[in-house]
C-alpha cells in the first residue's frame, strides 16, 4: 500500500501539468482525489523492496519541488499586482487629462465668445478672419522690402566695384541672379502671389548686367578713343589688354549660361565703328542702298572690311583671348578663341538686319528675290572658306543667314525658281533647234545628242547651282525632286512621244487607224528615219551621261548618304524630307533608298531614259533590217545566175551585180549617217544585229533560192566582196566577226569549189562526193573546208545549186 502511494506521488511529480501547476493541492484538489494521486506517485517510485532504500531521496525532491513552485506562485502573484496598479495609474491619468482638455476648450470658446461678443465660435472665427489676413500681408510685405533692400544692396556692391575689380562684382550680381532664378519657382508654390516681385527682381538684375556691361564697355571705348580706332597704324597698348581681359572675366558667367555662342564683348566694343560705317552706307538714302543693287556693295564691303583687319587682330587680339579661355571646355571653340571669327561674330548681327530688311524690299519682285538669294547663299559660303569661319559649331559648320531666311520666305523663292525653271524648260521646246542634232557636241565615235538635250542639261545644271549651297536636307530634296526631276521627267515624256508617234505611223495597224500625212511619210524616207530615232537615242544618251556624272559630284553623293541616314530611321509611311512621304522621295530617285545597296538620287530617272534609250536602238536596228528586203528586191529576183560561159579566171567578173549598186548605196548612206551619230559601241550592236539580217537573207533568198553556174557563183562571191567592201569602210572587224557574215562567206566559198581540181584544191566533184556522203564524212570534209558555221544539211543544199554539181 505504501509502495502504491509512493508510485503514484513520483508519477505526479514526473507529469506535472500548467493546470496542476496552478492549483492549490490543499484547497483546488478534493481530498479523495488527494489520496489516490498521493498512492498512485507512491506505486510508481516504490515498486521494489530496493526504492525503500531511496526513500529519503525521494522526499528531498519533493520538498525542493515544492519550494520551487511556492517561489514561481509569489513572482506570479507580485508581478500581477504592479500590473493591475499601472493600469489604474494610467486610467486615471488619461481621464484627467481629458478633463483637463475639455475645460481648456470652453475656456477658450467662452473667451472668444467674451471678445468678439458673439453668440457661436463660428461667428467670431470670422470676425477674426480679417485682422489675421491684415497681419500675414504686414509680414508678406516687410518679407518683400527685406528683398528689395537686399536687391539694392547686391546692386550697389556689384556697381561699386567696377570697372575696376569686375570678378569681384560677379559676386553679387551673381546672388542677385540666383535670387532671381529662383523666385519664379517660389511663386508657383505660392499660386503666383509675387508676380510684381518677379518682375522687378528679374528687371532689377537685367537691368544691373547692362549697367555693368556699360561701365565696362564704356571703360574700353575711352580707351580706343585715345588710340584712335581704328585707326590701323596705332598700336595697341596696355590699357587695351587690361580693358580686353576685364570684359572677358565680367562676360564668363554670361558665356557660361548662354546655348549659343555669344558676341564677345570686346569685340562687340571694336566691331561698333564698322556697325556705324555699314548703317551709314546701307541702312540710310545713299546710291549704295538702292533696292535694286541688292547686296553688290554691301557683300563686298564686309568681307573686304574682314579681309583687312584679320591680321592685326590675329596679331593683337588673338594671343588675349588664347590665354583667358586656355584649359577651359571654350578653348576649342572659334568663336572665342580665334579673334577674325568673333569679329564676324560681332558684325553679323547689322548685317542680319540689312538682308532681312533688303528680302522685304524685294519680295514682291521674282528676279530680284532670285538674283539676291544666290548672292546671299555665295555670301554664307565665302565666310565659311575664306576665314575658316564655322558659327561655333565644328560638327556641322555655321549654318548661315541664308538659313533663317529661308525659315520665312523658303517656299516663295522656291515657286519663283520653279517658274523660272519650267519657263526655260518650255522655251527650250519651242526653239526650232530643240530637235536638230548637235554633230558639233563631241567628237568622232560619240553619241550625238540634240540642241534640246544639251540645253536641258545645262538647265539641270544651273538649277543644281541654284540650291547646291543649301544647309537644309529638305529644302535640297525639295529643289531635286520638284524642279530636276520634274523637268527630266517632262523632256523624258517628250522623248517618248516622240518614239510612239514613230512606232504609230511605221506600223500597218497605226497607219490605218490614225493615218499619215505627207509630211509624215517624207520625213521617213531614206535616212530621215534613222534620224528621227537618232535624236531620240542620242538625246537619251546624253541625258544618261550627263545623270551618271551628277552622281559622282560631291554634291550628290553627300544628298545620297544624307537620304540614306534617314531613311534607316524614318518609317515608309512618315514624313522623310519636310512634308515628302518616304514612298515619295523613293520613287522619284532611288530602290535603293534605305539599304544596304548601292545607289544614287538618279537612279530612278535613269532607269527611265535606259529604256527609252533601248526602245530607241531597237527601233533602229528594226529600221534597218527591214530596209534590206525593199532596197535588195530587185537583186534578189536578179534571173543571171546561171549564166554560161569560160570558167577561166579571165573570164570572171570584174564588176557588181547592176541591181546591187541601189542597195549598196542606200547601206554606205545609212551606215554614214549613223557613224555620224553614234558611238562605236552602239553602232556595232546596230550593225552586228542588222549585217545578220541581211546574210539571213542572201543566204536563203538568193543562195538557197537561185541556180549557179561557175560564173554566177562568181559574180555572187564579187557582189559579196563589195558589200564587205562597203562595210569596211565604215567600221573595222575581223573575218569571224559576226559584221564579216561568216556563214554568208563560207556559203559563197563553198558555192564557188572549182569544177577541176587545182593544186592542192579538190574538185567539186570530190567535194560534192564527201559533202553527200554519210554524217560524219561530210563534217569532216567541212572541217578541212575550214568552214565552221554551216551545218551538213546547209552545205549539201548550197552544193546542190551548183549546176555542175548536179549535171556530173
Amino acid at each position: 500500500m505504501a509502495t502504491s502511494s509512493l508510485a503514484r506521488q513520483t508519477s505526479l511529480s514526473r507529469k506535472k501539468s500548467p493546470v496542476a501547476v496552478l492549483l492549490n493541492p490543499q484547497m483546488d484538489i478534493p481530498l479523495g482525489e488527494r489520496d489516490i494521486r498521493v498512492e498512485d506517485y507512491l506505486n510508481d517510485k516504490i515498486q521494489t523492496a530496493a526504492d525503500l532504500g531511496d526513500i529519503s531521496s525521494l522526499l528531498a525532491s519533493v520538498e525542493l519541488q515544492k519550494t520551487q513552485l511556492e517561489s514561481q506562485l509569489r513572482h506570479a502573484t507580485s508581478e500581477l499586482e504592479q500590473a493591475r496598479v499601472v493600469a489604474a495609474n494610467r486610467n486615471t491619468l488619461m481621464m484627467e487629462q481629458s478633463q483637463e482638455f475639455e475645460r481648456g476648450y470652453a475656456n477658450v470658446l467662452e473667451r472668444l465668445k467674451i471678445v468678439t461678443s458673439s453668440d457661436t465660435p463660428e461667428e467670431a472665427k470670422r470676425k477674426f478672419e480679417k485682422p489675421l489676413e491684415k497681419l500675414r500681408k504686414l509680414e508678406l510685405a516687410q518679407a518683400y522690402v527685406k528683398l528689395l533692400d537686399e536687391a539694392e544692396s547686391l546692386k550697389r556692391d556689384a556697381k561699386s566695384c567696377l570697372p575696376g575689380k569686375p570678378k569681384e562684382a560677379l559676386k553679387p550680381y551673381t546672388k542677385l541672379k540666383e535670387i532671381a532664378v529662383i523666385l519664379p519657382e517660389l511663386q508657383e508654390g505660392a499660386e503666383g502671389s509675387g508676380v510684381h516681385l518677379v518682375k522687378f527682381i528679374q528687371e532689377t538684375t537685367d537691368n544691373l548686367w547692362i549697367e555693368m556691361k556699360k561701365i565696362m564697355l564704356d571703360e574700353f571705348e575711352a580707351v580706343l578713343k585715345k588710340s584712335k580706332w581704328p585707326d590701323a597704324s596705332s598700336e595697341p597698348t596696355t590699357e587695351w589688354s587690361d580693358c580686353l581681359e576685364k570684359l572677358l572675366d565680367l562676360q564668363m558667367p554670361e558665356i557660361v549660361a548662354a546655348r549659343e555662342p555669344l558676341v564677345l564683348l570686346p569685340m562687340d566694343v571694336l566691331a561698333k565703328p564698322f556697325v556705324q560705317q555699314f548703317r551709314y552706307h546701307f541702312f540710310s538714302d545713299k546710291p549704295t542702298n538702292h533696292p535694286t543693287q541688292l547686296g553688290n556693295y554691301y557683300f563686298e564691303w564686309f568681307l573686304g572690311t574682314v579681309t583687312k583687319w584679320q591680321n592685326f587682330l590675329r596679331e593683337n587680339i588673338g594671343p588675349i583671348l588664347a590665354a583667358h579661355f586656355r584649359g577651359n571646355v571654350y578653348a576649342g571653340n572659334a568663336l572665342y578663341v580665334d579673334p577674325v571669327a568673333a569679329f564676324v561674330t560681332a558684325l553679323l548681327p547689322v548685317m542680319k538686319a540689312k538682308v532681312d530688311a533688303q528680302v522685304e524690299s524685294v519680295a514682291n519682285n521674282p528676279q530680284l528675290l532670285s538674283r539676291f538669294m544666290l548672292q546671299l547663299m555665295n555670301f554664307d559660303e565665302s565666310i565659311r572658306k575664306r576665314f575658316n569661319y564655322d558659327g561655333g559649331n565644328p560638327d556641322l559648320g555655321w549654318k548661315g543667314l541664308t538659313w533663317e531666311v529661308l525659315d520665312r520666305w523658303f517656299d516663295t523663292w522656291y515657286e519663283i525658281e520653279k517658274k523660272f525653271a519650267l519657263e526655260r524648260y518650255w522655251d527650250i521646246n519651242k526653239s526650232p533647234d530643240s530637235t536638230v542634232i548637235d554633230y558639233d557636241s563631241s567628237g568622232p565615235g560619240k553619241t550625238k545628242p540634240t540642241y534640246g538635250a544639251i540645253k536641258v542639261t545645262d538647265l539641270i545644271q544651273t538649277e543644281t547651282l541654284q540650291y547646291n549651297k543649301l544647309r537644309k536636307f529638305s529644302h535640297k530634296m525639295k529643289f531635286l525632286i520638284g524642279i530636276q526631276a520634274e523637268i527630266l521627267d517632262l523632256y523624258y515624256g517628250r522623248l517618248k512621244d516622240s518614239l510612239d508617234v514613230y512606232s504609230t505611223i511605221t506600223s500597218t495597224v497605226g497607219r490605218t487607224i490614225h493615218g499619215i500625212t505627207k509630211e509624215q511619210e517624207a520625213a521617213l524616207q531614206g535616212i530621215g528615219k534613222f534620224e528621227t530615232l537618232c535624236k531620240v537615242f542620242g538625246s537619251a544618251e546624253h541625258l544618261i551621261s550627263m545623270m551618271k556624272d551628277w552622281s559622282n559630284e560631291e554634291f550628290f553623293i553627300d544628298m545620297w548618304e544624307d537620304l540614306q541616314e534617314r531613311a534607316k530611321d524614318t518609317d515608309t509611311n512618315a514624313k522623310l524630307a519636310g512634308e515628302m512621304s518616304y514612298n515619295e522621295v523613293r520613287d522619284s530617285t532611288s530602290d535603293a533608298m534605305g539599304s544596304e545597296s548601292e545607289g544614287a538620287v538618279f537612279d530612278k530617272t535613269i532607269e527611265s531614259y535606259e529604256k527609252l534609250r533601248q526602245m530607241a536602238e531597237s527601233y533602229i536596228t528594226q529600221a534597218v533590217k527591214y530596209s534590206f528586203p525593199v532596197s535588195f528586191k530587185h537583186y534578189i529576183t536578179k534571173p543571171q545566175w546561171c549564166t554560161i560561159g569560160d570558167a577561166s579566171s579571165s573570164s570572171y567578173p570584174s564588176a557588181r551585180t547592176a541591181e546591187l549598186d541601189g542597195p549598196l548605196r542606200e547601206l554606205a548612206q545609212s551606215m554614214d549617217f549613223l557613224r555620224k551619230v553614234l558611238a562605236d559601241a552602239p553602232f556595232r550592236r546596230i550593225w552586228r544585229d542588222a549585217l545578220g539580217s541581211l546574210q539571213d537573207l542572201i543566204f536563203h533568198d538568193v543562195l538557197l533560192r537561185q541556180e549557179f553556174t561557175t560564173l554566177g557563183a562568181a559574180q555572187l562571191r564579187f557582189d559579196f566582196e563589195a558589200i564587205q567592201t562597203t562595210i569596211s569602210r565604215h567600221m573595222r572587224y575581223g573575218d569571224g566577226s559576226t559584221l564579216a557574215m561568216p556563214k554568208l562567206r563560207e556559203a559563197i566559198s563553198l558555192l564557188n569549189i572549182p569544177v577541176d581540181a587545182e593544186g592542192d584544191q579538190k574538185s567539186l566533184r570530190e567535194v560534192g562526193e564527201e559533202i553527200f556522203a554519210d554524217g560524219q564524212r561530210t563534217s569532216d570534209a567541212l572541217e578541212s573546208l575550214g568552214l565552221k558555221h554551216l551545218t551538213n544539211g546547209e552545205a549539201r543544199a548550197i552544193l546542190a545549186k551548183r549546176l555542175e554539181a548536179s549535171t556530173d
